[in-house]
């Protein structure tokens, strides 16, 4: 059996920045120990990334990541292979880690903003199905009262999914304070529910809102929230 190959050290922190990005997007954010970047989310749910090869042991070419909670169903595996954010078709990016310091390779044609986001939102579809109303929803997750699920309605309604305090208070005069919406935008962002600023209503919050509103979310045939994502 072939001995297991890592990434050296110079390009596991290449590789840091694209996870310390995305750690600004999504809570939960433990660190890397080792060869490996970890996730705890709400619901019990652990998420391991790593960087792993397709052509050869010296080129990282893919991000590689996998839920541990059952509850993750279809979402509980993940790849981003650098390739698919390239921008040039003959000249892939990826981490050149041959002899001496890892750098990358065509770094310039890597739309790294692309697979932030996308990687972002595999985070927050796996909270979204952890709160499936097929399942229990864990202590950790709030139950929401009329007036926060009406806030939450508006944001995804007019306001293009940004809780935006401003524009809430303005809409929900004599209903809510300032004060009391600063501390539940901070209460929601600890859980994850909104991203951080400028904060959005995430797929858990939505789906929180829409099981707790009496209103019928979409799931596939193992019970997981199906995302409609121009709704």
């Amino acid at each position: 059996m072939a001995p297991l190959f890592y990434p050296s050290f110079q390009a596991l922190r290449l590789a840091d920045v694209i996870f310390e990005e995305i750690a600004r997007r999504v809570p939960g954010y433990v660190g890397r120990l080792g060869a490996a970047w970890y996730w705890r989310l709400a619901g019990g749910t652990l998420v391991t990334f790593w960087l792993d090869y397709t052509v050869t042991e010296e080129r990282w070419d893919v991000i590689r990541a996998q839920a541990s909670n059952g509850r993750a169903g279809v979402f509980n595996r993940a790849d981003f292979p650098f390739a698919a954010y390239g921008t040039l078709l003959t000249s892939p990016p990826y981490i050149h880690d041959l002899q001496g310091l890892a750098e990358w390779s065509n770094r310039l044609y890597f739309n790294m903003g692309h697979l932030i986001a996308e990687a972002a939102q595999w985070l927050q579809m796996l909270q979204a199905s952890a709160i499936a109303p097929q399942v229990s929803p864990p202590a950790s997750f709030p139950t929401l009262s009329p007036l926060e699920r009406e806030l939450v309605r508006y944001a995804l309604e007019h306001l293009d999914g940004r809780f935006d305090l401003v524009r809430l208070r303005e809409a929900f005069r004599g209903q809510v304070s300032m004060g009391r919406l600063q501390r539940l935008a901070q209460d929601w962002e600890s859980l994850g529910l909104l991203t951080p600023r400028p904060r959005r209503v995430t797929y858990a919050l939505r789906a929180l809102m829409e099981a707790e509103n009496g209103t019928r979310v979409n799931t596939d045939e193992h019970g997981f929230i199906l995302i409609n994502k121009n709704r």
